[in-house]
């Protein structure tokens, strides 16, 4: 289901009514405890969180490359740490792994929980022994919660979704149910079912609204709603419904309380904690989405691992571990966040590679990050064909190959790989429309845009991200452009041939081909070619006047040399090494294309 993610939001609902029913029984019996209160959730969370953990890492020990492991160490320390939230948060960038490539991303509610937990029974216990209204309390929080989650949303999605502040309204919507159960008599008898065996009573009315609103969550969010924001209210009023319904309600009593979804129910948290590993994994080992077999066995799998963690691990810990064996417990997660750490921070510990493919791993990351220390241009020359170079990661990868003929001065403004038509957001991206403008007009203001011989264009084209309207921008641009420079030719570049259609490094491409002779055969196997992204650039190059080459076509002329004289031309799936620049180049120079470049 495409809003399946939405699943968290009803656990968040769910937790913050069983926990803080918990928390206001206590306190009003004057038996709670912060240390057994914190003890319970130890032996709730640690024992198969511990197991999970240890197993992604032993796992990764022998199947994931040093990029990859060094990323699984640092998730697996901030998982220990309660802060995946956070820690994925700051992940963001051209070079940011897919989502299927992150084991442990779903760790991240887990850490949203457990930081409401650290605060709310001590918010809890103070109102009660300062006599504070409780529920005031649970309204004030959820109301400044929920405002901030509105507006985040709107400016920064990602903060949103993840940071704790605008999330934890949905548990408080959970805690404010429990608390009109316990002591709102009226409001409590209001959902009971009526007298009668009348269908439509009030329990009933909550439950089959709170199943439409789920129904309506699953179906209709999607991964470019605004979310969480105000779409987050149909999964929360959806579980509060059904919750507030009761068990005599007939979805309750009749599906919810069947013997099937009790048993899921009683495996949900090592379920919840083992799918997204396994699922994960299948990822990066097949390079790609696996067959739907595969992932369906990888299903079944979690359900047989999460009912034997719930037998095993979690009910004899929970029956068993007393005070002592509780810091027991705590010394063990602790140790794993260390361990996890420790490979973060010693680079996926390369040592346990074959030396020749951990080599080359290092080697494409060092040139990786001497690829990209230039960014601005080797600068004008009175003695030089001037070149000035505007677009997103692509138009460097192209300020590369120029760099190669010592006839060309070349300048590069860059742009956002969100950014298309020179100035706007792509479709999905507006919230970088500020940005993208002033990419473009601070380039447009420069005194090279006036002093270029040559201007070129270059990007990731995708048609599908193109913005309302496109051509008129493009051709607002190029206006501009000739306005300020009547003599300066403009040239496009078209996309380039890329390596499978999910963003890897080049080991991790080809970490399954150890035959390098037949390396560049393999790689072509998993080209891309996009001829509807080339004829769309040409022909919009066409329309404006102004000249195209074609990369996708220079570059495999004759074949995509991916991997030649012992040497990647690509670092990842679509940006050329110093290498492949240079590869390019010499191609290029050897086309009647190149005379689109010489005055």
């Amino acid at each position: 289901m495409r809003g399946g993610f939405v699943g968290v939001d009803v656990f968040f609902v769910i937790s913050g009514f069983l926990i803080s029913s918990i928390i206001f029984k206590s306190v009003d019996a004057g038996a709670f405890s912060l240390s057994d209160f914190y003890g319970r959730r130890v032996k709730r969370i640690f024992p198969a969180l511990f197991l999970v953990l240890l197993s992604s890492y032993l796992f990764g020990w022998y199947f994931l490359l040093e990029n990859e492991y060094e990323q699984l160490g640092k998730h697996i320390a901030s998982g220990a740490a309660f802060i995946s939230n956070i820690v994925l948060f700051t992940e963001s960038g051209y070079f940011d792994s897919a989502a299927e490539l992150k084991p442990l991303l779903h760790l991240w509610s887990l850490g949203v929980e457990e930081q409401f937990y650290i605060f709310w029974p001590l918010l809890v216990m103070l109102a009660w022994r300062k006599g504070l209204s409780l529920v005031w309390l649970i309204a004030g929080v959820f109301v400044v919660s929920f405002s901030l989650g509105i507006v985040t949303t709107k400016n920064n999605e990602e903060a949103a979704f993840y940071l704790p502040l605008t999330r934890f309204w949905e548990l408080l919507a959970g805690s404010l149910l429990a608390w009109l159960k316990l002591y709102a008599e009226p409001v409590s008898n209001a959902v009971e079912p009526g007298k009668g065996k009348a269908f439509l009573n009030k329990a009933n009315v909550f439950s089959l609204v709170g199943v439409l609103f789920l129904i309506v969550a699953v179906t209709q969010i999607n991964e470019r709603s605004e979310f969480p924001g105000y779409w987050a209210l149909f999964p929360v009023l959806g579980a509060v419904l059904i919750i507030a319904a009761g068990p005599q309600a007939w979805v309750n009593e009749k599906v919810l309380s069947s013997r099937l979804f009790v048993w899921v129910g009683l495996i949900s948290y090592p379920l919840y904690l083992w799918h997204w590993p396994i699922l994960s994994f299948g990822y990066i080992l097949e390079d790609g989405s696996p067959a739907v077999a595969t992932r369906l066995l990888g299903v079944a799998g979690a359900f047989l691992l999460a009912w034997l963690t719930y037998q095993f691990v979690e009910k004899r810990v929970r029956s068993r571990v007393g005070g002592k064996k509780v810091l027991v417990l705590v010394f063990a997660m602790s140790g794993m966040g260390l361990v996890g750490l420790a490979t973060y921070l010693g680079d996926g510990f390369g040592f346990r590679l074959n030396s020749n493919l951990a080599m080359d791993e290092q080697a494409i990351k060092q040139e990786r990050e001497q690829y990209w220390s230039e960014i601005s241009g080797s600068g004008f020359r009175d003695d030089a064909t001037n070149i000035l170079i505007f677009g997103d990661s692509q138009a460097f990868d192209i300020y590369k190959a120029l760099a190669n003929d010592d006839r060309f001065g070349l300048k590069i403004y860059q742009t956002s790989f969100e950014c298309a038509a020179f100035m706007m957001p792509k479709w999905g991206a507006e919230k970088n429309a500020d940005s993208c403008r002033q990419n473009f007009a601070t380039m447009i203001s420069s005194q090279e845009i006036k002093d270029a011989e040559i201007f070129v264009y270059a990007a990731h084209w995708q048609m599908a991200g193109e913005p309302e309207g496109a051509e008129a921008f493009y051709r607002q641009a190029v206006t501009e452009i000739k306005a300020l420079n009547p003599e300066i030719k403009i040239v496009f570049f078209g996309p380039k041939p890329l390596i499978g259609e999910t963003w890897l490094s080049i080991n991790a491409i080809t970490k399954d081909q150890r035959s390098l002779p037949l390396m560049n055969a393999s790689l072509n196997e998993k080209r891309w070619l996009r001829p509807e992204e080339t004829d769309y650039a040409r022909s919009m190059a066409g329309r404006l006047g102004v000249d195209f080459i074609d990369t996708e076509g220079v570059f495999c002329a004759g074949g995509c040399p991916f991997y030649e004289n012992n040497k990647f031309s690509y670092f990842d799936q679509l940006h050329w090494t110093e290498f492949g620049a240079s590869l390019f180049m010499t191609k290029l120079q050897a086309q009647d294309a190149f005379q689109s470049l010489v005055r």
